[in-house]
């Protein structure tokens, strides 16, 4: 055991200027306002947003304290990149970023409990990046930072069968809308990785991805063929199956050499139905142009016979006619009245 030395000195009163300073600084703690605790709390994770649809920022402090006086900033990799910014009790949107102005909208409804949230609309690829949110005031500041990732599901899948090519069968996929670049996939029916013949994958206007792929599919790779694109972002992906017919595929058909030999034959007999069709036609072509000319023929006899009959009635009338101005009809009459008078005398 050791004794140690106690000084009278040691037992003396406080002074009462330390006091005020203790005190004062158990002031400072008291709640409601920031200390050197005060943590700002934003996304623990990266987050996922899709194009053309809305993401939130959520920010907090903790402990809670009253933020309204703060000033509050979103920013993009960088304090200098505002997102959005609220300073003194109010929203400064001249203060922005271009890519960002009439997008944001700050929810403040909680803010007396230093609560916010700051929604994004209209998500495109190019936000995708570092985000972070800043607390600031006289006696207090910090920061939070959180990572935003972009993803787009494409279209359906256009596919198309381009026809035959190098002993078998070209197909072609188009799609268009991905983000981030897709992976495409040709398999066989056994599951196995079929080599494209081509493939391009590039940026449209709009910052997605637009792609176009083809294979050809040969003997030994038949039945149902798959393609398949993937967004590895969202581990979701668009597959199609294609079912060939062997009878499609050039040298694939084990008929095909029975086809061969019988089409000499098969093209004769074709040949010789047609000649016959043909034949066919032309006399009934010729009856019919018969029977035309004995028609033609009867209608024109009978034609002539009305005309000779109509000649001959003219004729007729011309002479009746002719009779009866030569001798008019009171002459005669009166001619035979004189005889007779004559004659009873």
């Amino acid at each position: 055991m050791v004794d140690l030395p106690v000084s009278l000195d040691s037992l003396k009163p406080v002074s009462l200027t330390s006091s005020l300073v203790f005190l004062m600084h158990l002031l400072l703690l008291q709640p409601g306002e920031p200390s050197s605790e005060v943590e700002v709390l934003g996304p623990e994770h990266p987050i996922l947003a899709l194009v053309g649809e809305e993401v939130e920022f959520p920010c907090h402090l903790w402990p809670q304290l009253d933020a309204q006086q703060m000033e509050i900033c979103w920013f993009r990799s960088h304090t200098l990149n505002v997102v959005h910014l609220y300073q003194e009790q109010q929203e400064l949107p001249g203060r922005q970023m271009q890519a960002f102005r009439n997008r944001t909208k700050l929810v403040k409804d909680d803010i007396a409990y230093g609560s916010v949230v700051l929604q994004l609309h209209s998500i495109v690829p190019s936000d995708k990046g570092i985000y972070g949110c800043r607390f600031h005031s006289d006696n207090f500041s910090g920061e939070a930072l959180w990572e935003l990732e972009v993803a787009a599901l494409g279209s359906d899948p256009h596919l198309s069968l381009e026809g035959f090519k190098e002993g078998g069968i070209q197909l072609r996929l188009r799609s268009s809308g991905w983000y981030p670049k897709p992976k495409v996939q040709w398999r066989d029916h056994q599951g196995q990785c079929l080599p494209p013949e081509f493939e391009a994958i590039v940026w449209d206007a709009q910052g997605l991805f637009s792609l176009e792929t083809s294979v050809v599919v040969r003997e030994g790779a038949l039945s149902n063929v798959s393609v398949s694109i993937q967004n590895l972002l969202l581990s979701q992906k668009k597959e199609f199956v294609v079912q060939i017919a062997d009878v499609f595929v050039p040298g694939a058909s084990p008929w095909k050499s029975a086809f061969v030999a019988t089409l000499p034959p098969l093209l004769l007999v074709l040949a010789a139905l047609a000649l016959g069709v043909l034949q066919k036609q032309r006399r009934s072509r010729e009856k019919l142009r018969k029977q035309e000319e004995k028609r033609q023929e009867k209608l024109t006899a009978e034609l002539e016979k009305l005309q000779t009959e109509l000649d001959w009635r003219r004729a007729e009338g011309q002479a009746e006619c002719f009779i009866l101005a030569s001798h008019p009809p009171g002459e005669g009459i009166q001619a035979a009245s004189n005889s007779t008078t004559t004659l009873n005398a």
